[in-house]
C-alpha cells in the first residue's frame, strides 16, 4: 500500500493541493532537506506551501523519471520547472509506517532561480 500513498503523494503535488500533500504525513513525520530538518506538520505545511506557491505554482512543468517502491520504502527522482524556478534534478527518498503514512522523507535537489 505504500505505493498508493507515494502515488497520492505525486499526484497531489502536481495539483498544489497542500492540505492533500499533507494527508500522507503526521505530526511525528520527519523530512529533511539540504540545511533543514522538519518535524511535524506544522513546519512541513510551510515548505509545501512555499514550493507550490513560489516555486512550482501550478502549471509548472514536473517529470517524474523514476519511481520504486520496496516494501515500506519509496524513491523517486524527477526534474521540473516553472516560470521562475528551474530544478534539473531531485531525488527523494521515503519511509512508510505502517499505516502507510510518511514517517521519514528525505529530499536532494539543484534549485536555479532564473533571471
Amino acid at each position: 500500500m505504500s505505493e498508493v500513498t507515494l502515488d497520492h503523494h505525486i499526484h497531489s503535488i502536481g495539483d498544489a493541493d497542500v492540505e492533500g500533500i499533507l494527508e500522507d504525513y503526521t505530526d511525528e513525520s520527519v523530512l529533511i532537506i539540504p540545511n533543514a530538518v522538519l518535524k511535524g506538520l506544522d513546519e512541513i505545511r510551510d515548505l509545501y506551501v512555499n514550493l507550490t506557491t513560489e516555486i512550482l505554482p501550478p502549471g509548472s512543468d514536473i517529470h517524474l523519471h523514476e519511481k520504486v517502491v520496496e516494501d515500506n520504502i519509496g524513491y523517486v527522482i524527477w526534474h521540473a520547472e516553472s516560470d521562475g524556478y528551474k530544478i534539473p534534478f531531485a531525488s527523494d527518498t521515503f519511509v512508510f509506517s505502517d499505516e502507510d503514512k510518511i514517517e521519514v522523507h528525505t529530499s536532494a535537489f539543484v534549485l536555479h532561480e532564473k533571471e
